[in-house]
Order: C-alpha cells, then sequence, then structure tokens
C-alpha cells in the first residue's frame, strides 16, 4: 500500500468580496494546513516504526523527506497568512553586554516586534526580537508605574513631563540579599529588564536595569553614539550622546506615551516613543547591606522606539 504523502491538494476557496468574508477564508486555509501537517507526520511516524527490516529504511526515509517537505510548505502558506495585529513601528538597541557564560561583547536587539500592555495607570512595554513567546525570545521590557506622571493632562494643568531625563532603577521592594527594604519618598517611575531568552538559554538569562553602576575599566560598559537616542537632549532626532561610558546612570525620556484606551482612533494618543541610555546589572553582586559601591557593570544599552498601540493577541493577551 502506498503511504499517504500528505499532498497539498487545490480547493476553491470563496472571494474575499462574498458574504463569508476574509476572516473565513483565512482561518480555513489555517485549519486546512494543520490537518496537512497532521497527516504528513503520522504517516511518516507509523511507517517508520512499522519499518523494523533494513528494507525498509531507504523507504522511510523517503517518507519522512516528503513529510519534511509538506511541513515547510504549509510553513510557508500559513507565513503568507496575515498574524495577529501588534504595533507598527521602530525600534534599535545596541550597545555592550558582559553576561558570564553567555554573552560578552558588542550587542544589537535588532527588535522587529513592539507590544504595549496597559493596566490601570501603568504601561508596560515589550521591544522584542521576534514574535515568539517571551519565553523564548530575546527582548527588553519597560514598565511605567504610572503614564498620568508623565503624559501631559490640560484638565489639571499638568503639562507632562515629555522629552525629560528620568530616572530607571529597581522597584523599592526589590533589594539585593541582606539589604533591608526602604521607603523611598520618589521611587523611579520607570522599570526596565532585559531578557535574553533565546541567547542564553538556561544561564542567568536576565539583566535589571539600575539607577546606577561601579563602571569596570576592561572596556565592556561602553556603548556606541546613537541619533535619537540622547535622553538628556530630549530624544532630538539630530543629537547623539558621544560613545564610551557615559555618566554611569539610567535615564529614559518619552516624546509620547498612549493613553491606553482600546478603542481609541485618534493616532496621536496611541504613540509610544522615546528614547534611553542605561546601565544593567545582577543585583545580588551589590554589597549586602546596601553599603559600598554600586553593582558591576553587566551591560550598557541605547537605544530608541516609536510604534502604535493596537489591541490584538498575542502581544497584548488582555481584551
Amino acid at each position: 500500500m502506498r503511504p499517504n504523502d500528505g499532498g497539498l491538494r487545490a480547493s476553491k476557496l470563496p472571494p474575499a468580496s462574498s458574504e463569508i468574508g476574509l476572516a473565513h477564508r483565512i482561518g480555513l486555509a489555517r485549519f486546512r494546513v494543520a490537518k496537512v501537517v497532521q497527516s504528513a507526520l503520522r504517516s511518516a511516524l507509523v511507517t517508520s516504526v512499522r519499518g523494523g527490516g533494513g528494507g525498509h529504511r531507504g523507504r522511510n526515509r523517503g517518507i519522512v523527506a516528503r513529510a519534511v517537505c509538506v511541513v515547510a510548505a504549509a510553513a510557508s502558506v500559513a507565513a503568507s497568512a496575515p498574524a495577529c495585529s501588534q504595533g507598527e513601528g521602530e525600534g534599535r538597541i545596541v550597545g555592550t553586554l558582559d553576561v558570564p557564560s553567555c554573552w560578552t561583547g558588542r550587542f544589537e536587539l535588532e527588535p522587529d516586534f513592539l507590544a504595549a500592555v496597559p493596566y490601570r495607570d501603568a504601561i508596560t512595554l515589550r521591544i522584542q526580537n521576534g514574535s515568539d513567546f517571551q519565553s523564548f525570545s530575546d527582548g527588553l521590557t519597560i514598565l511605567v508605574n504610572d503614564r498620568t506622571q508623565i503624559r501631559p493632562d490640560p484638565s489639571k494643568g499638568f503639562p507632562g513631563r515629555y522629552r525629560e531625563a528620568l530616572p530607571v532603577d529597581l522597584p523599592p521592594e526589590v533589594t539585593p540579599p541582606g539589604t533591608p527594604v526602604e521607603p523611598q519618598p520618589t521611587p523611579a517611575l520607570v522599570n526596565m529588564v532585559l531578557y535574553l531568552q533565546r541567547s542564553c538559554r538556561t544561564q542567568n538569562v536576565t539583566l535589571d536595569v539600575v539607577g546606577e553602576v561601579t563602571i569596570p575599566t576592561d572596556g565592556t560598559c561602553t556603548a556606541p553614539a546613537v541619533k535619537g537616542a540622547d535622553p538628556t537632549q530630549g530624544c532630538a532626532p539630530d543629537k547623539e550622546a558621544p560613545a564610551g561610558t557615559g555618566s554611569g546612570k539610567s535615564v529614559i525620556a518619552f516624546t509620547s506615551l498612549s493613553n491606553g484606551k482600546l478603542d481609541e482612533e485618534t493616532a496621536a494618543e496611541r504613540l509610544n516613543a522615546g528614547c534611553f541610555d542605561v546601565y544593567l546589572a545582577d543585583p545580588r553582586e551589590a554589597e549586602p547591606g546596601g553599603l559600598g559601591p554600586p553593582p558591576r557593570c553587566r551591560g550598557h544599552l541605547r537605544g530608541s522606539f516609536s510604534f502604535f498601540f493596537e489591541r490584538g493577541r498575542p502581544s497584548q493577551p488582555f481584551p
């Protein structure tokens, strides 16, 4: 019996202008692709298990090869269909990292996946390379704890704090071992974390942005000059901070923050944009009790971002 090779068969789909609509066409196409993949893999695996003799090995390899070809074809078909919505825009993140057993030297994220998740007065910005789950990707998370303290509010006579260099630090409740949690009258409005789940795998896969670091002399805490990425100059597109180690203090500036309304129609109210110059460290390397110098610099990043908030999945998992 000739095994099922899972071949793709042409079938007629209703036109996009019909009552069924484009959404139904996309869903039907994806369902058929999934059935083809399932059928191809089942045929390859079952035949391989049954083929115990040496004479079957060549045929089994051919079946598996055909299955792989079908999977590749199905993947290309799925890729051609519109994906889940995400923020439209751009971003750039460059610098150096010094992560033991993972990454040492120049680093560039090349983000192509930008998303925002609003929750009450807070908003989380996710700037990532690739659209996979966060636990399998490299990216940067920016948490704005209270955007009402940054966005202008004419009704309250608040001019806002756009283009102002704001400090970035750990939340007050996150302290090194042996260091007591103490109240801070003006905690940082912004927290940031770099995650390297794809590059570092099982190693130390996250680095926190801290308010200040101890800069080493071995050249592992430098960043290049990047136009439009100097918070102290309001993220002006024609300005840049000089290449090098910088001040050792983490800052960020926003030129726009979305209002977080899911049904917002005004583009300017959906825009998230800004720039940063930040330093990364492992808080566990700080001196016990909070005494002594700041933790050693484990990374220095500069970057900018600009994208529109859009309701969608999976980048924004909440309705």
